[in-house]
């Protein structure tokens, strides 16, 4: 995902898009969990649609729609992987045990964890 890194604003906009689907300008601002200037939303998705190119537009009657090119997953693992090599060196520990030593991990979220380790050692 070189080139198409994502700003924390950019990611709260990108959540809308894939939460909605398909988005034009109005329902972007009108989902948002923070009131936002319509101009400013809108040359936010021309960016993500331009530059960034994770984001497709079509006319459709006077609105742009903006639709994903990415998926929330791949931007997911991009992030964690870049997180993973600039801020913890390379060591995937590190960035787990970084996550897990905080108070507010559930006995659910233990035992997501034990599952999907468990699935990725059957993998290996």
């Amino acid at each position: 995902m070189a080139g198409r890194q994502l700003t924390r604003y950019e990611l709260e906009i990108m959540d809308v898009v894939w939460r909605l689907g398909e988005v034009t300008v109005h329902d972007v601002c009108a989902n948002l969990s923070r009131p936002l200037a319509y101009t400013t939303v809108m040359t936010t998705l021309g960016v993500l649609e331009r530059k960034k190119k994770v984001l497709d537009r079509t006319k459709r009657g006077r609105a742009y729609v903006y639709k994903p090119l990415v998926s929330r997953d791949e931007v997911s693992r991009d992030l964690l992987k870049d997180l993973r090599d600039v801020i913890f060196g390379g060591s995937m520990p590190s960035l787990v045990l970084n996550l897990v030593n905080d108070d507010s991990v559930s006995k659910a979220d233990i035992q997501a964890l034990k599952e999907a380790l468990r699935r990725v050692e059957q993998k290996k």
